[in-house]
């Protein structure tokens, strides 16, 4: 009894190991420790190919614009239908439409440049980018996001 207890003891205090076989026969598994990490993020595999689907429909949105055949904030409704479409809602991609809208919006009304438009979006992108690293429930195709860092010349989540 003494002997399982003290191999008990130098495990435990090793714990190295995941699973330990006592002398009777018996396995333990001591519980997971609070130091090991989760596994480790990777966005979705459709995901860049996504970011490519959400590009090529914002430059085809921005031609029709140009020509005035739709507005800002048409465009930006479609190129959100396009976005829940292709990888759904997330909390990052469902912030940042809002901050796209809004910037659509007052930017449509006059209210506000394209300067300030673009620094809008740009200070929306800034809190994500911050927020990012301490998430611990990332979404795994913020593609919209990530589809703005890029026209911005930001960093992508990853």
């Amino acid at each position: 009894m003494k002997r399982t207890l003290a191999l008990l003891t130098l495990a435990a205090f090793l714990g190295g190991c995941t699973v330990i076989t006592t002398p009777g026969g018996g396995t333990v598994v001591p519980p997971r420790s609070s130091t090991q990490q989760p596994p480790a993020y990777r966005l979705a595999s459709s995901h860049w190919s996504d970011v490519a689907k959400i590009r090529e429909e914002a430059t085809m949105l921005n031609r029709q614009v140009a020509n005035g055949q739709i507005t800002k904030v048409q465009a930006a409704q479609r190129l959100n239908q396009l976005r829940i479409k292709l990888v759904g809602r997330n909390v990052v991609d469902d912030d940042m439409y809002e901050i796209y809208l809004r910037s659509a919006t007052r930017s449509q009304a006059n209210k506000i440049s394209s300067a300030q438009s673009k620094q809008f979006v740009q200070d929306g992108l800034r809190s994500w980018q911050q927020r990012w690293p301490h998430m611990t429930n990332k979404p795994a195709n913020p593609a919209f996001t990530n589809f703005l860092m890029e026209a911005m010349g930001m960093r992508p989540l990853q």
